[in-house]
């Protein structure tokens, strides 16, 4: 994410009932200092208020004293006015956030940042996408003809109540360990606004520009709509309703290049069979019985009684 060379501060600042506070107590120059350091600090990240040092490291309280050079004990201090006045809060992935970021930046000039930021990597990826399609053009005329495959028509619907239609190997079918990642060409029919929506029926705040951009990122990068929203329920039925969670489950599918809702749920089936068997084969290795099956000598009582004796040296002489 792009930083920004400024952000808006308002003349009337210190007219602000929770600033007057802060200026009664003994505190008050090194409150106001790391409050300004903490602004500037999210201009810096440009990420809708939130301050990190990269996406999976938020700032520690150790972390802030070293960059703002001041006492751990100052930071401390004022972190907890600037929480216990809601001026700033920590995220579900404690990472600090300004509190109403939008009352103390320039959102019009942040926005033309990232849409700047977000043209020059379309362009980018546009150029690329252009570069691979000539590549591959004439391997597929070459093969298109030889190539015959059995398919039949699917209809997938899922708990959030998105109906997909598609294509499926029948070959594949047959056998959960076989499940071939196959996309869907029509899911991309389903209207982005449809996962922001969800979004802000859920997650608690409307999407923000910076949020929204990281979505729409997946969606150039070849992630159906439709997965984007199912990442977004994921987020949900965990309880963790963080843009970051949502970041590192699409990644996840990324990476394993699981771009359609098809694709995520061949393989979330293909997780729970494999995890089905291991199960079924701990259990099967839990109950073969033992094969030590000796059993100790018998002993009468008397015999008892005379071994005792022979130990203790009790024997008649």
């Amino acid at each position: 994410m792009a930083e920004i060379k400024w952000i808006k501060i308002t003349t009337n600042m210190f007219d602000d009932e929770k600033i007057k506070l802060i200026d009664a107590m003994p505190e008050r120059d090194t409150i106001f200092y790391i409050w300004m350091r903490l602004l500037v600090q999210a201009g810096k990240t440009n990420a809708g208020g939130y301050i990190f040092l990269s996406e999976d490291v938020p700032y520690t309280e150790e972390m802030l004293s070293t960059i703002f050079n001041r006492p751990l004990n100052s930071v401390r201090l004022a972190l907890d006015t600037l929480k216990k006045f809601g001026m700033i809060q920590r995220s579900e992935n404690d990472d600090l956030k300004i509190t109403n970021w939008e009352k103390h930046q320039n959102v019009e000039g942040m926005d033309k940042v990232r849409e700047q930021t977000r043209k020059r990597v379309a362009k980018h990826r546009a150029k690329k996408k252009e570069l691979e399609e000539g590549k591959n053009e004439n391997e597929e005329d070459k093969n298109e003809d030889n190539v015959t495959e059995k398919k039949d028509n699917v209809n997938v619907t899922l708990p959030n109540g998105i109906d997909i239609e598609g294509e499926v190997d029948i070959d594949n079918t047959t056998t959960p360990t076989t499940i071939e990642n196959v996309p869907v060409d029509n899911v991309h029919n389903v209207d982005n606004s449809n996962y922001m929506e969800f979004f802000n029926n859920n997650f608690g705040h409307l999407i923000t520009p910076f949020e929204t951009e990281v979505l729409e990122s997946y969606v150039k990068d070849g992630m159906e709509p439709a997965a984007i929203k199912l990442a977004l329920q994921e987020a949900v039925e965990a309880n963790v309703r963080d843009i970051r969670y949502v970041k590192k489950v699409l990644n996840r599918w990324l990476n394993n290049q699981l771009k359609t809702v098809k694709a995520v749920i061949a393989d979330k089936k293909n997780f729970k069979y494999s995890r089905k068997q291991k199960l079924e084969k701990r259990y099967d290795n839990s109950s073969k019985k033992s094969t030590f099956n000796f059993k100790g000598r018998g002993y009468s009582s008397e015999q008892i009684k005379d071994i005792e004796k022979k130990l203790l040296g009790w024997e008649d002489g």
